[in-house]
């Protein structure tokens, strides 16, 4: 027979596979030739390219792509998601296969990570045009239809197949005109078969005038308006199988002169109400319609007339036959000599027949186009329970498109026994199954080892040993004679290793561009040599939380957690296996706080009265941020009207014993200091004196275990600095009113990036009262106070500076010259190498007046050196302490001098710490690192000797710390 050529022109339209649409192409797609090829489609791929060559890893975005360039013996795999909206796209086909070679278009089998293939209908075509084609396939694809138009059309083509299609969209509420399924007069040896088709157009199947050899089998089809399947002028139609709403209009037509056969169908009339619309009154026309120029060349039999029951369902034909209406099938037969095993009155939803409904193996086995499978691709089977009615010997199918399956019932206590144990671990398993048919069953148990499947006759037990660990999945499959067949899965039968699986954990601060959140933990949990054999596995944080993790990880784990305050917490990692058994890991974290660097503001100042509390909220000192534990400020006392100290505590504890700053009448003094706060709390500065003093604090750091931060790098305390000596590059006095510029990052062992310091800066030989301030060179952003001096007092003070070139400005505000020391005593910037801080209570640790410290009451002897042990106590870890927090205290000194604090087990260096004279009181922060013992050294330079007081605010541990 003539079969028409391939057509060169391309028909372009929009496509809709569902799933989000990518990768648009442009031009026509070129993939390489040669037969037996699988071309993907994937509109919703990210990778997805019309210009590409339709593989899996880079499919094509559209199906017009495809089928531009699909070849004989050709596959088009089209992949979709279904929970993603539908996209219109026209396809049309012009490429055909061979008769050894067909082409296939197909959304089936899918992978498992792919739901079903699913084309929308454009309101402009159909959403396929199979045009001039021949030996072409297209199986396992949805459609919606929301235009109520033609879906499928086959135009001019010859041997094609439209198998497992599924048409969808809500019934029409107006009269419509579309076509699911279409065959035009120019096609040839069509089969239509196991199509769903649901309410959406007006015909589910039609096939127009000149068609021959089509075949329509086994399909079903719901509340057509016009007709479920219309066939006319065509000759050889069969029609056979089908199973069709007909609530509207005649469920299977043949006229024009049509030739065929229909046989086995099942038409079904709606008349409760519910398929009824304005569009969709109830039907008077008949089931079954054949017109007289087509009656003698059509055969009719074994055909079904459904009756839903209502006492109020209009009377209705069943048969319309060359132009004669007959109201029942018996009618129909006497009348016509068809339909001779046609059955109508009875009431037969067309779903799956009921159990000893007459459908049942009672169909013509014989019918053409009768396949050996029905729509939802199971077999024809003989139902034990009902009479053979049909014809055929080995086939007992029965009539329209759902066949009754018999019911096989697996006792619930075939389950592997015992499910767990160590390896080799022998089972037994019941092999009790029913037949609803009382058919004769066999079983095979797979018991997914790789063994042979054992099989028998149920009601033996099954015995097997697991000779190797693992975990394994039990199938058991009972089948009866004519293949029907029930399954059942027991996953989890575990085979044990002789010891329960290892567990390991560890921990580390995170990091981020060289800071660090030094309360935040980021855990690695390594994936169990066998992940099969565990199952549960919980990390307990030592903090009262914990995380349920994954058991099935074949890549560590690298869980996190935020701790809610510094401190020391064990983690536990505890790892149950499937037989119980436990295992446990353990690490220690050190949560502590990072260094924020703050644009100091002289925001807050305050006159407290004698023996009065100044309280500061957390906003106020811009400590409220996220994760704060402690705030550095810097105090600045004025109008004092008698000497005295303020104590800086935590609002709402325990007044400490400690000192912040000294202050007497006539002088303003200036320290720096570092306090315990949370984000929602406050602290408080008590004034120990007898009169009123005025405070101005400012923020110049916060320390935080929740912000990405730096980690602090003590140093054994150096000079920068010294314009008595050149030191810096300086060497002269700074007049009054005028700078120094001073490099302290590359110098020293600060790095350039370094993005703070910490200076012991000193003004000596003053000719005049006046201050100090110290800032950023690059902007005047940052500013701190320095010293405050009288004429000719030499006074030191300790302040943190940010620095952003390296470089900082220290000025002279005093109207006469001074000269000016800077040592170094540590930086802050990246977390290598660098140290964490761990706030702790305000403590007095060394007091010489009364022994706290030193063991013995005794002042500290002119140019004598006191060891003072900071670790292993007051909060303080006993290994691992880099430096310590201190405020140091001189209290009314009787000559002249300077503290020299720095790391026991060093060389003494030549600066500054604290300088005090005759009869004041002298006081001041002191970031110190500590020796290798745990110990720092104070070294009184003075020419008398002097008490001491040291208040510990808090330490540096190493960065990350260990236990």
């Amino acid at each position: 027979m003539h079969r028409s050529r391939p057509a060169v022109g391309l028909s372009l339209a929009m496509i809709v596979v569902v799933g989000a649409m990518s990768g648009w192409g442009t031009g026509r797609a070129m993939a390489d030739p040669g037969p037996g090829r699988t071309l993907y489609v994937e509109g919703y791929s990210t990778v997805c390219s019309d210009s590409g060559t339709g593989t899996e890893s880079r499919p094509f975005c559209t199906v017009q792509a495809a089928a531009d360039v699909v070849e004989p013996g050709d596959t088009v795999r089209i992949l979709g998601d279904y929970s993603l909206s539908p996209h219109p796209e026209a396809v049309t086909l012009t490429r055909s296969g061979t008769s050894d070679k067909p082409i296939t278009f197909s959304g089936a089998p899918l992978p498992s990570s792919r739901l079903r293939t699913v084309l929308a209908t454009p309101a402009s075509a159909p959403a396929l045009t199979l045009k001039g084609v021949h030996d072409v396939r297209v199986e396992s694809l949805a459609f919606t239809d929301e235009h109520h138009s033609d879906v499928v059309a086959v135009t001019g083509s010859d041997h094609v197949t439209l198998d497992r299609l599924t048409v969808d969209n809500a019934a029409p509420t107006v009269p419509v005109t579309g076509t699911a399924i279409g065959v035009d007069g120019t096609s040839s040896d069509v089969t239509v078969s196991r199509n769903t088709i649901n309410p959406s157009t007006a015909y589910g199947v039609r096939v127009a005038p000149g068609a021959a050899r089509v075949t329509v089998t086994t399909n079903v089809i719901l509340t057509q308006q016009q007709a479920g399947i219309a066939v006319s002028g065509t000759a050889d139609a069969d029609v056979t199988s089908n199973t069709v709403f007909a609530p509207c209009a005649t469920a299977i037509s043949l006229d024009g002169g049509s030739s065929g056969v229909v046989e086995n169908n099942v038409a079904f009339n709606v008349t409760n109400g519910s398929m009824q619309t304005s569009s969709c009154q109830a039907p008077t026309a008949p089931f079954y319609a054949v017109s007289a120029d087509s009656a003698s060349r059509v055969t009719a039999d074994y055909n079904v007339a459904a009756h839903e029951v209502s006492s109020s369902a209009p009377a209705r034909t069943e048969y319309s036959w060359a132009g004669t209406s007959y109201a029942t099938s018996a009618a129909f037969r006497d009348g016509t000599g068809q339909g001779t095993h046609d059955i109508d009155g009875i009431n037969a939803y067309p779903a799956t027949p009921a159990e000893h409904s007459p459908l049942i193996d009672s169909a013509d086995a014989t019918a053409p186009g009768e396949l050996s499978t029905d729509s939802q691709g199971r077999a024809r089977v003989d139902d034990l329970l009902v009479d053979n009615t049909g014809t055929g010997t080995t086939a007992h199918p029965d009539r329209g498109a759902l066949e009754r399956q018999d019911t096989l019932a697996i006792a619930s206590g075939d389950v592997p026994t015992p499910p767990k144990g160590l390896a080799p671990l022998g089972i037994s398993m019941k092999t009790d199954a029913t037949s609803s048919w009382g058919a004769a069953l066999a079983y095979s148990v797979d018991f997914g080892d790789g063994s042979d499947p054992a099989t028998g006759t149920p009601g033996t037990p099954v015995s097997h040993t697991y000779t190797t660990p693992g975990l394994y999945t039990t199938r058991i499959t009972f089948t009866e004679p004519d293949g029907t067949s029930a399954e059942k899965s027991y996953a989890g039968v575990a085979a044990g290793t002789a010891t329960p699986p290892a567990a390991a954990l560890s921990v580390a601060p995170d990091t981020a561009t060289g800071q660090v959140a030094a309360g935040l933990a980021q855990f690695t949990v390594p994936a169990p040599a066998d992940p099969w054999e565990v199952e549960y596995r919980t990390l307990s944080f030592g903090d009262g939380t914990q995380d349920n993790l994954p058991t099935d990880a074949q890549e560590p784990t690298q869980p996190t957690h935020q701790y809610a305050a510094p401190g020391t917490y064990t983690a536990t990692l505890t790892q149950t296996d499937l037989l119980g058994r436990t295992t446990t890991a353990k690490t220690v974290f050190h949560a502590a706080d990072a260094f924020v660097a703050v644009t100091p503001q002289y925001d807050t100042e305050k006159t407290i009265a004698a023996h009065g509390v100044l309280t500061l909220s957390a906003a106020t000192l811009r400590a409220d941020s996220n994760g704060a534990d402690a705030v550095q400020l810097q105090l600045v006392t004025s109008n004092a009207k008698a000497s005295g100290a303020l104590t800086l505590y935590t609002h709402g504890t325990t007044r400490p014993g400690t000192a912040a700053i000294a202050f007497e009448p006539g002088r303003t003094a200036t320290a720096e200091t570092t306090v315990k706060v949370t984000p929602t709390g406050s602290v408080d500065l008590y004034n120990g004196s007898s009169g009123a003093v005025t405070v101005d604090v400012a923020t110049v750091g916060l320390q935080s275990h929740a912000q990405y931060a730096d980690t602090y790098h003590p140093v054994t305390p150096a000079r920068l600095l010294d314009t008595r000596t050149g030191t810096g590059g300086t060497r002269a006095p700074v007049a009054g009113g005028h700078s120094v510029t001073l490099a302290v990052g590359g110098t020293h062992g600060v790095p350039a990036d370094a993005h703070a310091v910490v200076l012991d800066v000193t003004a000596t030989t003053t000719k005049a009262s006046g201050d100090l301030t110290v800032a950023t060179h690059s902007t005047n952003d940052s500013v701190v106070s320095g010293p405050y001096w009288t004429t000719g007092q030499t006074a030191t003070t300790q302040v943190v500076i940010p620095v952003y070139d390296g470089k900082v400005v220290l000025h002279n505000d005093s109207k006469a010259s001074a000269n000016l020391v800077v040592d170094l005593a540590g930086w802050y910037g990246t977390a290598t190498g660098g140290s964490e801080f761990l706030p702790v209570t305000p403590a007095r640790i060394l007091n010489t007046r009364t022994g706290t410290g030193t063991g013995k009451v005794a002042r500290l002897a002119a140019h004598g050196t006191l060891k003072l042990k900071v670790t292993g106590a007051h909060g303080v870890p006993a290994t691992g302490v880099t430096a310590a927090d201190l405020n140091l205290t001189v209290p009314a000194p009787s000559g002249n001098g300077y503290l020299v604090a720095y790391p026991d087990g060093t060389s003494r260096p030549g600066v500054y710490s604290l300088n005090f004279t005759k009869g004041h009181t002298a006081a001041g922060r002191a970031l110190v690192k500590v020796g290798t013992d745990g110990e720092i050294d104070l070294y009184n330079a003075g020419t008398t000797s002097v008490d001491v007081y040291a208040d510990l605010l808090g330490d540096y541990d190493v960065f990350p710390a260990t236990s």
